[in-house]
């Protein structure tokens, strides 16, 4: 076919369009018209060699003044009718005019598909800015920024989707290519709207999860000494769940490790707002601890601690602090019965098989100074296994081993050898 043929298509085409705006009213035949003469056209163009950039510009120019008359053809012609009797493909565009400019009749629901498709718009949003804000608040991470993208890359894909008008002329493509009706591509756009908000909504369930993880990768960090690590992995997850008092508790921990006592008390304060028992006992300590003791509140939080620990069947170790620090506690109260009975609970709780708490010495080296404050001489083997247990790097429990060095050397007794070896010498 030559380029004559196209250009008496193309004229064809123009004249046909020209009469459609000519006209006061369009009739069937009008519309046939131009609609045929626009498939004339299309045949030319596949025909012919390759168009030059003036009648390419011309023929999307007129395109487009057909797309303008989009409403008045439908009026005019039966294009549902006329697509059964002579199928079209779905190429074919210009026959497919009522679906693509959305003229058809409106189902009687698409007022509501339209206000829940915003509304769930709107809650998407909301979670993706919680989603984000939380990772952003605990300092992300690569992980954390790697979720961050992922979640704004599936709304942005959508938002382009659905608010651009690039994206807008790829889903009126689709659409097109699979004959979608007014209605149903709003219930289309509703359910991949409902999809991406599921989605989000299914990563806001799962923080829970991955604040868990993060607070265990914190427990792995501190352990090897990598204390900037494990706040931040700490931080990270009481930013992804608040309510993760576990995370608050080990946070405390390694504020204590730095000797930041004041944040170490709100944390631990934090983590007794969620029934932790082990906060219950770390903070008594701190009171225990601290120059000016408050032995009633340490009293008070380590009686909570062990009804919280029998209600939730704690690990022994927790029972152990908890019974050794009330030991302590009603010792320093001057209460020496009460004290014997609490440290002889925690030291059988730690000869259990398969218990094994932090500073069990410190139950031994707290018992031998409660017997003597009541006058008990056969405190000898006590003091032993204090030193065999004991821990020199803990402040407390290095006053304590002085003391069993000065009760073995009044024994005559080497304080290593006696001790054999098993806890760190003294000077």
């Amino acid at each position: 076919m030559t380029s004559q043929t196209l250009g008496n298509a193309l004229s064809a085409y123009r004249q046909a369009l020209a009469s459609l705006s000519q006209g006061s009213a369009m009739d069937e035949a009008q519309a046939l018209a131009v609609l045929t003469a626009r498939d004339v056209l299309q045949s030319a163009l596949h025909q012919s060699p390759q168009p030059g950039p003036h009648r390419l510009a011309e023929v999307r120019r007129l395109d487009q003044q057909l797309k303008g008359q989009g409403a008045a053809l439908v009026k005019a012609l039966d294009f549902r009718g006329y697509r059964q009797s002579f199928p079209r493909p779905a190429e074919s565009w210009w026959w497919f005019l009522d679906e693509r400019l959305q003229v058809a009749k409106p189902h009687p629901t698409d007022w509501l598909v339209k206000g829940a498709t915003t509304l769930v718009w709107a809650v998407s949003i909301g979670l993706l800015v919680t989603i984000s804000g939380r990772f952003l608040l605990g300092g992300a991470g690569v992980a954390g920024l790697s979720a961050i993208a992922l979640s704004n890359l599936l709304t942005l894909l959508k938002a382009r989707s659905d608010l651009t008008e690039a994206g807008n002329e790829g889903a009126q493509w689709l659409f097109d290519r699979f004959r979608l009706s007014p209605s149903w591509r709003l219930r289309t756009r509703f359910g991949t709207t409902v999809l991406l908000a599921g989605a989000l909504f299914a990563f806001w369930l799962a923080l829970p999860s991955i604040s868990k993880q993060a607070n265990r990768r914190g427990q792995v960090a501190q352990f090897e000494g990598k204390l900037g690590s494990a706040e931040q992995a700490y931080k990270l997850a009481i930013s992804l769940n608040p309510d993760n008092v576990e995370a608050h508790y080990n946070l405390g921990t390694l504020y204590e490790d730095i000797q930041d006592l004041p944040q170490a008390r709100t944390e631990y304060l934090i983590a007794i707002r969620g029934n932790l028992p082990e906060a219950y006992s770390t903070l008594a300590r701190l009171y225990l601890d601290a120059p000016e003791k408050n032995l009633n509140k340490a009293i008070a939080l380590l009686n909570q601690g062990l009804r919280l620990s029998n209600q939730q069947q704690s690990a022994p170790e927790v029972r152990y602090s908890l019974f050794k620090n009330l030991g302590w506690a009603l010792f320093q109260q001057g209460n020496h019965q009460q004290a014997q009975s609490a440290l002889a609970t925690a030291i059988a709780i730690r000869e259990q098989p398969d218990v094994k708490p932090p500073h069990p010495g410190s139950a031994y080296c707290l018992l031998a100074q409660t017997l003597e404050a009541q006058g008990e001489a056969a405190t000898l083997p006590v003091w032993q296994r204090c030193c065999q247990l004991g821990d020199t790097g803990s402040p407390e429990e290095n006053a304590w081993l002085m003391l069993a060095r000065d009760r073995l050397d009044a024994e005559g007794l080497d304080y290593n050898q006696t001790c054999k070896s098993t806890a760190t010498p003294l000077p």
